[in-house]
């Protein structure tokens, strides 16, 4: 789970900003949190703001630190490296990442590091409990790109007595993470030297999803393990309670699909790991939703893939029949959701955990369905630790009976540029105060200021 995000000097980021899950004082929708240990995290955040206010900006941060620690570049498919460019100053210094995350058993890590585009200047990964922090490493870098790694009371494990720290090489890449680096000698020794390290890694390469409109997941999402007839019927469930105006669903097998060919080598890695929870001589499969083919790959305990693709039926007026839809006959917001819905079988999966940041929830979307989903995902995430953060304009979610007010921020960007975030939380607000309409008419801040558009110039 994401405990707190933070970002400087980056994008429209200018000074830090720090985006946090944790849940605040508010009594209200009490199963909207989870507890882990001694924490108290948020299933949901909701995050508004006007055109051009930064709200992707903060999801490409959280991409491009994801893609550097996974890939070791700093060049997405979105954006590179990008400081703050409207302050000289800021132009040479590095950009600030932190991330306080929540995996394994529990367990609660801060990783931090500043970069630009010539070397890593920092890199720090620390254990946190409610009543103390214990250093695990600290990396520091000087001008000429020289590292000096420092461990902290979290012993190195090796069986090597003479030294713990041979598996490091003695002069490395300065623009790679130290985490990036382990992992990758890791995988060569087939020994896990430092403990943590690998799940931290895991955290950020199979559990943060960011998603933008056009961007899909590499590895899939997985949807659950079930009976091939089972995807069908959960599928209609959700479009019926969305009235999408769909009588059934069906699957049509791909037939020139080559998982060779048509799956990455990340997708069937990752595949794996899923299906080694089947049982030998189960009717089970492990179902993914493959998003770059907008399809449905099913594996068995075989690891044998196969691929389907979603077809929608409509009824004949004044007869049984059903007509099968090719998607392309659907409406822009009909295929919108059902993009979406994979996520949301994702997130109400037993076996994984996911962050999904979502930019763009209300995109084609009516706003009741921009409330349905959110709803929906709510009301049946029981105890699961998914998390599903979203941008939106959607003000129809602003509302106290849906939402908790630690659930709701806002981003701003001031003449100079300068992007800032904020909670809800923050105001203090009057308990009958109708938040949609404080937000349009400009008691919260976050939304554009307006010109007089009486008249154009030029348009006489």
């Amino acid at each position: 789970m994401l405990i707190r995000f933070t970002v400087e000097n980056f994008l429209s980021f200018k000074d830090e900003v720090e985006f946090s899950m944790v849940a605040g004082r508010f009594r209200k929708h009490p199963d909207h949190i989870v507890k882990v240990r001694h924490l108290c995290l948020l299933k949901t955040s909701v995050i508004y703001g006007a055109n051009a206010s930064g709200k992707t900006n903060l999801i490409k941060a959280m991409s491009l630190a994801q893609d550097y620690i996974t890939t070791g570049s700093l060049r997405t498919e979105y954006l590179e490296l990008t400081p703050f460019l409207l302050d000289s100053a800021s132009e040479n210094r590095p950009s600030k990442f932190l991330f306080e995350i929540q995996c394994g058993i529990g367990q609660s890590f801060e990783y931090s590091f500043a970069v630009d585009r010539h070397r890593v200047h920092s890199e720090t990964l620390i254990e946190t409990t409610n009543d103390r922090a214990s250093l695990i490493f600290e990396r520091e870098s000087s001008a000429t790109g020289k590292a000096n790694i420092k461990f902290g009371t979290i012993p190195v494990l090796v069986t090597n007595d003479d030294d713990p720290t041979d598996f490091l090489p003695k002069s490395g890449d300065p623009t790679m993470l130290f985490l990036t680096m382990y992992k990758r000698l890791e995988e060569q020794i087939e020994e896990h030297r430092i403990p943590y390290l690998e799940q931290i890694y895991d955290w950020f390469s199979s559990t943060l999803a960011p998603i933008f409109t056009d961007s899909v997941l590499a590895t899939g999402i997985p949807i659950g393990l079930m009976k091939p007839g089972e995807l069908q019927s959960r599928y209609l469930d959700i479009v019926d309670r969305l009235d999408l105006g769909i009588d059934d669903i069906g699957l049509k097998e791909i037939p020139d699909f080559d998982a060779d060919v048509h799956l990455s080598d990340d997708f069937k890695e990752y595949a794996k790991q899923i299906t080694v929870q089947l049982q030998p001589n189960t009717d089970q499969v492990a179902v993914f939703y493959n998003a770059r083919r907008d399809s449905y790959v099913f594996s068995d305990a075989n690891t044998k893939f196969s691929e389907y693709e979603v077809i929608t039926y409509h009824k004949v007026k004044d007869s049984k029949t059903k007509i099968p839809f090719d998607l392309k006959l659907e409406s822009d917001g009909t295929r919108r959701l059902l993009k979406l819905i994979p996520a949301l079988f994702g997130l109400l999966n037993d076996k994984a955990d996911y962050v999904f940041v979502l930019d763009e929830l209300d995109r084609s979307l009516h706003t009741q369905l921009s409330y349905k989903l959110m709803e929906l995902f709510l009301e049946n995430s029981g105890n699961r630790r998914s998390q599903l953060i979203v941008t939106t304009h959607d003000t129809s979610l602003l509302d106290l009976d849906l939402l908790r007010r630690d659930e709701i921020w806002f981003l701003e960007k001031d003449r100079q540029g300068v992007s800032s975030l904020f909670s809800l939380e923050e105001f203090e607000l009057s308990r009958n105060m109708n938040i949609e309409k404080g937000y349009l008419g400009g008691r919260l801040g976050a939304i554009p200021v307006l010109s007089s558009y009486d008249k154009l110039e030029w348009a006489e």
